[in-house]
């Protein structure tokens, strides 16, 4: 598998990690009872750091070819229904952890001032559905994303 270009780099995080990072940043308010800060300012800079995040983990790791990998290990087609199931697990495990562990910190200790297990229990008692909600996220939207960015370069 070859290194995609930059443009495709570019086109796919915005297509992608935009929707992902405001998910994240939605449900992690809903799921940890801060509805009421939706309308505040904390959500901008939820989603600019979750959008952040998820750019800096594209671009350090080879999330693709996990993808792509993982699926191959039980013998399933990446590209099949099955198989973009399989591929999106431990990437968006990996995505969770990362993103959910920075915006736990930067929420319930940075701007919350929360002692330091505040913000190991805040992300445990949030993995789990914010796990199924990027799953889903994904599961819509890297589609999309391969599709735009393949016809920016092409």
């Amino acid at each position: 598998m070859e290194k995609p270009s930059l443009k495709f780099f570019i086109v796919f995080n915005l297509v992608m990690n935009i929707p992902l990072a405001t998910a994240m940043s939605i449900g992690g308010m809903l799921f940890s009872g801060n509805a009421d800060k939706l309308l505040t300012p904390a959500l901008l800079v939820n989603i600019l750091l979750g959008f952040v995040f998820a750019c800096i983990v594209n671009a350090a790791l080879p999330i693709p070819l996990i993808a792509i990998s993982f699926p191959k290990l039980f013998k399933i087609e990446p590209e099949s229904i099955p198989g973009r199931i399989l591929g999106n697990v431990p990437v968006v495990f990996i995505f969770v952890i990362i993103i959910g562990l920075v915006m736990n910190f930067a929420n319930v200790q940075v701007f919350g001032g929360a002692p330091f297990p505040a913000f190991i229990f805040a992300f445990l008692g949030t993995f789990i559905p914010m796990y199924i909600l990027c799953f889903a996220v994904a599961m819509i939207f890297i589609p999309i994303a391969q599709g735009a960015a393949a016809k920016s370069i092409s």
